[in-house]
Formats: structure tokens, sequence, C-alpha cells
């Protein structure tokens, strides 16, 4: 989305020749892993207290379709060496984590606040045998969302068996998840249901 930028970025911006460049900067966030930086440049820089490493890449604008389809981003490059395949397939693909594209200028790299910065998350990826790593990215999905987000009801318990929640270690294999079935397994203080809370429940 677009930002306030300084007063030196617009001025830069509207001379005729300039040494400036601007630079793509991208950061990639899985879960509690370190985040990788990487620019689309010949050698490293420093921005916002972080080292972002030299890459060759690709990114496409975002594509609109009739189907009212969540738009996505293309991110695509070479990875010649091996250093981010190993990665996508120990995690694999890292679906859902979260990218940070941002433009920023080679001359004000001192200015933490991006000219455009978009966040996004890895819905996809695709690698060629010829080391091509393809990702799709996009926005997060409203529609996978479940609003309201929780349900409490009487007779149903919301933890899984065998979770951490519910606390079961013995030897039983299925459970339908009601209070019967947690008093039959000698569980049932570690029930996830709400016996008081009437026959319909509630949402919040």
């Amino acid at each position: 989305m677009p930002l306030d930028i300084s007063t030196n970025a617009i001025i830069e911006k509207n001379k005729l020749t300039s040494i400036n460049v601007e630079l793509l900067l991208i950061e990639v966030k899985y879960q509690a892993e370190d985040s990788i930086y990487v620019c689309l440049n010949n050698a490293q820089i420093v921005w916002d207290g972080n080292t972002y490493l030299p890459a060759i890449f690709n990114l496409t604008g975002r594509n609109e379709t009739k189907e009212s389809e969540v738009p996505k981003v293309n991110l695509t490059f070479t990875d010649i060496n091996r250093f981010v395949i190993p990665l996508l397939e120990e995690f694999n693909g890292a679906n859902g984590a979260v990218v940070t594209v941002s433009l920023v200028d080679s001359k004000y790299l001192d200015n933490t606040t991006p000219k455009l910065q978009e966040i996004l998350e890895i819905i996809d990826v695709t690698i060629t045998d010829k080391a091509d790593v393809n990702i799709s990215l996009g926005a997060e999905n409203l529609y996978n969302l479940r609003i309201p987000l929780n349900r409490y009801l009487k007779n149903s318990c919301r933890f899984d068996f065998k979770s951490t929640l519910c606390g079961y270690a013995g030897t039983e294999t299925e459970c339908n998840r009601t209070y019967a079935r947690c008093k039959e397994l000698e569980n049932g203080t570690r029930f996830g249901g709400f016996p008081s809370v009437g026959r319909k429940g509630f949402f919040s």
C-alpha cells in the first residue's frame, strides 16, 4: 500500500537525472524461524537494522480475475546454489509464511519508512528440475476465517482427542467429544465443553 514518503525522496523523484536506485526488498518470516532478507541488487545493503543479501528474482504485479479470486503475486527465481530449496523442502513449502515486500531508495537507506510496502503470505510453491522456484503470494482469504471465532457448546468438547488440552494419555483411540465419553475415559475434569451454557450454546 502507498505510504508517506520523505521530502528528500520526493525531491529525488522529480530530478531529471539521479544516482539514486529504487531497491526492492523482501523479508520472509516463517513461524518462529529467523527471517530471511534479500534485495534485488548486486550487493548487500542494510536497511532498518537488517542486512539484505543480494539476489536475482522477478516479482510480478497483482492479477485480478472476474471470478473474484484472491489476488496473487508471483515471485520467481533460480536457486542455483540451493540455498532456499532445502529450506522449502524442510518446511513443506513454507505455506503461510509472511512475506513483506518493501520499496526503498538506495540514497536514503537511513529512512526506515518505505516508499511502498505489501504484506503477503505464501500460498503455493513449485520447484522445477532446473532449480527454478515459483512462489505464489496472496493476501489472507477472509472466506477461510471462522466468524465468529469461538462457539461454546453444552455437550461437545472443543479439544482434539489426546491433545495437550485434552490431556488423555490412555490406550483408547476414539472419542466422540461428549461429556459422557469423557467420564468413561475418566477424563471428565478435562472436558472442553460448557455444560452450563444451555442447549444452543453461544458464539464469541
